[in-house]
C-alpha cells in the first residue's frame, strides 16, 4: 500500500512539474524580444561571363524583433527555409563596396522571410559592409599532380607507377589567379604494409574553394601491388655495344639465361624477348680481362636480376 501511495505521489508530481514547465515556456515564448540571427547571403545578377576574385561570406547576422516561439523556431529551421538577403551583382562592374544596412534599406523586397516566421529585420549587425571585385571567368585545364606513399606490405611490390583517373581537369574561375597555375595536387594518401591492388577515390579540391570550380569533383588513384617472385627466362641475344670500327668482338655464349624477380603477374607475362641484356665495350673492355658480367635493361615490373645463366660471358677480340 506504501509503495503504490509513493509511486502515485512521484507521477503527480512529475506530471505537475512538467504542466509548469511547459505553461513557463507558452508565457515566456510569448514575449516580444530583440535576437541575432544568422541568415544565408545569396548572390543573383552576376554575369556567366564573370568570376569572384574575393571570397564573399556566405552568411550575415541580422538582428530580429518577434516573440519567443518564432525567434525559437526561425533558428531551429532557417537554414532549411528560403530565408535569405538577395545581393545583386548585375550592376558590378569591376569592384564594389555595398554597405548592407543601405542596402536594405533601399532594397527592402531583397530580404526573402517565410511568411509564417512574423519576423521583423531590424538592421545588419555584421558584417556592416562587403567588398566585391569581379572579373572575367577563364577556364583552363591543369595538370593532376599526385602525393600518394603507398608502401608495400614485405614480399610485395608496387608494379608500374601510382596513376591518377583523370590526368587532367579544366578549372573555372578569375582570369589573374588561373594565369599562375599549371596543375592541382590531389590530396596526400598514405597507405602501408599493402598486400591488395589500390583502388581509392579522392575529393578535388582547389582553395579558396569559392572562387574556383571544377569539371570534376573527385579523381581516382590506383596503384598495381602483386606479390614477389622469381621466374628463370631462356635464350637471350646478348648486344655488342660501343665496339670501334675496325675491331673484331665476338661473345661467348651469345645468348644467355638469367633468373629476374619482380611482381609475380608480370613476371608469367613476360617472355625473354622483353629482356635486354648487353655488353657495352667501350665502357668495360679491359684486354687483361675475359670473362665479363653483362647488363639488363629490365622491362616494367621487373625489380633486379638476381643471376644470369651462366654467371660470366666471355669477349673475344680477334
Amino acid at each position: 500500500m506504501l509503495k503504490k501511495i509513493f509511486t502515485f505521489d512521484i507521477q503527480i508530481k512529475l506530471g505537475s512539474l512538467l504542466l509548469a514547465v511547459l505553461l513557463w515556456f507558452f508565457v515566456v515564448t510569448d514575449i516580444e524580444y530583440f535576437f541575432d540571427l544568422e541568415i544565408p547571403l545569396r548572390i543573383e545578377g552576376l554575369s556567366a561571363d564573370k568570376a569572384f576574385n574575393n571570397e564573399i561570406p556566405k552568411t550575415v547576422t541580422g538582428r530580429f524583433r518577434g516573440k519567443g516561439h518564432t525567434l525559437l523556431w526561425a533558428s531551429m529551421t532557417m537554414p532549411l527555409s528560403e530565408t535569405g538577403l538577395l545581393l545583386d551583382l548585375s550592376k558590378t562592374k569591376n569592384t564594389q563596396v555595398y554597405y548592407l544596412n543601405e542596402y536594405f534599406n533601399e532594397h527592402p523586397d531583397r530580404f526573402i522571410l517565410p511568411r509564417d516566421y512574423s519576423l521583423d529585420l531590424i538592421e545588419i549587425v555584421q558584417p556592416e559592409s562587403i567588398w566585391v571585385s569581379v572579373e572575367k571567368m577563364e577556364h583552363k585545364e591543369l595538370n593532376v599532380n599526385i602525393q600518394a606513399d603507398i608502401v608495400p606490405a614485405l614480399g610485395y611490390m608496387t608494379v608500374g607507377d601510382i596513376k591518377v583517373t583523370p590526368t587532367k581537369v579544366v578549372v573555372s574561375g578569375p582570369s589573374s589567379l588561373l594565369q599562375q597555375m599549371t596543375s592541382i595536387t590531389v590530396p596526400t594518401l598514405e597507405l602501408h604494409d599493402v598486400d591488395t591492388d589500390v583502388l581509392v577515390s579522392l575529393p578535388l579540391v582547389l582553395e579558396p574553394q569559392q572562387l574556383f570550380s571544377l569539371d570534376v569533383s573527385s579523381v581516382t588513384v590506383s596503384a598495381d601491388i602483386q606479390s614477389i617472385g622469381s621466374v628463370e627466362f631462356q635464350n637471350i641475344p646478348i648486344r655488342l655495344e660501343n665496339v670501334p670500327p675496325g675491331v673484331e668482338v665476338s661473345v661467348i655464349p651469345n645468348v644467355i639465361g638469367l633468373e629476374a624477380e619482380g611482381g609475380l603477374d608480370r613476371m608469367l607475362d613476360l617472355k625473354p624477348e622483353d629482356f635486354i641484356v648487353t655488353f657495352d665495350y667501350s665502357e668495360n673492355w679491359d684486354q687483361e680481362k675475359h670473362l665479363y658480367v653483362p647488363e639488363a635493361k629490365l622491362p616494367m615490373g621487373v625489380k633486379r636480376v638476381n643471376r644470369f645463366i651462366p654467371e660470366k660471358i666471355e669477349i673475344v677480340q680477334k
